[in-house]
């Protein structure tokens, strides 16, 4: 493309040089592309979207919505731009708005294996494991190597505990990998098992990406922390670790009325006998925790 002269540039021209660089990541040279193409084609809602791609790729969320409604705004019916917008929403934790925009895509284009695997990582990162596994079942129907799709299957089945561990462990390794996008949708996953109580899922979850990314303090300390509330010796402890602070208040106010009703029914004895046992155990779940978190 020769501007020397200060000509137009042929759009169709930097249309293929900003999609070839984005499609190789190289984000920062595809902004300058599109920033030269939209200085002489401000309308093109191509050019807008794939700018807004690169906000996008580049984290910068909250431009990259502004953009992507502009070009919504001027094309309804933008399939890169719709698919931005329910990513951009994902993103945001907004997952009806997500949910309802996948759902209209793949009314329209209802063989779109990338449709599929982006709804079905929608319906994983909220826990909807039946209707995430049906939806990537069903991708992989049309297209079975798409990665999206086997990783939303390989997640299931490893939570699921379905199929060999050695071919979970390949298969989730080389997805990782090759699309290394989807270790956020992965520690999406376990933060969001852990908080709904499956730190046992979370674990299998977690282990696997730091088998894959072993140099990953990150990792490390969250899979370190699963593995602490998963270990039997924290069973006594589970309002603790199920409701935290909650937890915590209800087991203690819960033992001193406890052993208060019991001075009236109970001899002495019995019950000093419990108000030591209580007492055991409030010292245990204050001080163990810390020392399994150094021994693990």
């Amino acid at each position: 493309m020769n501007e020397s002269s200060g000509s137009k540039p042929d759009l169709a021209s930097v249309l293929h040089e900003a999609h070839a660089l984005v499609e190789r990541r190289r984000y920062a040279q595809a902004r300058s592309v599109v920033a030269r193409g939209l200085s002489h084609f401000p309308d093109d809602s191509e050019l807008q979207y794939l700018g807004a791609f690169v906000d996008y790729a580049e984290d910068r969320h909250a431009q990259a919505m502004q953009s992507i409604r502009r070009v919504l705004a001027q094309n309804p019916q933008h399939y890169g731009a719709r698919m931005l917008c329910a990513h951009l929403h994902d993103e945001a934790q907004e997952f009806p708005q997500a949910e309802q925009l996948w759902i209209e895509l793949l009314r329209e284009y209802p063989e779109d294996p990338d449709c599929y695997a982006a709804y079905a990582e929608l319906m994983l990162k909220t826990l909807n494991l039946d209707k995430a596994e049906r939806l990537a079942r069903e991708g992989l129907r049309h297209a079975p190597e798409h990665h999206g799709c086997l990783f939303v299957a390989t997640m299931i089945d490893l939570i699921r505990g379905g199929g060999s561990r050695q071919r979970r462990s390949e298969n989730l390794e080389r997805l990782l990998r090759e699309h290394p996008e989807h270790v956020r949708s992965s520690i999406a996953l376990a933060v969001a098992l852990n908080e709904r109580g499956e730190h046992g899922n979370a674990l299998r979850v977690a282990q696997e990406l730091v088998r894959n990314q072993p140099d990953s303090e990150h990792l490390v300390t969250f899979a370190r922390e699963l593995k602490l509330r998963n270990h039997w010796s924290m069973l006594p402890l589970y309002p603790m670790l199920r409701w935290g602070w909650g937890g915590a208040a209800f087991v203690t106010l819960g033992g001193i009325f406890a052993l208060r009703a019991a001075r009236g029914v109970l001899p002495e004895s019995v019950v000093v006998m419990l108000g030591f046992v209580w007492l055991a155990y409030v010292i245990y779940s204050w001080t163990w925790p810390a020392i399994l978190r150094k021994l693990l």
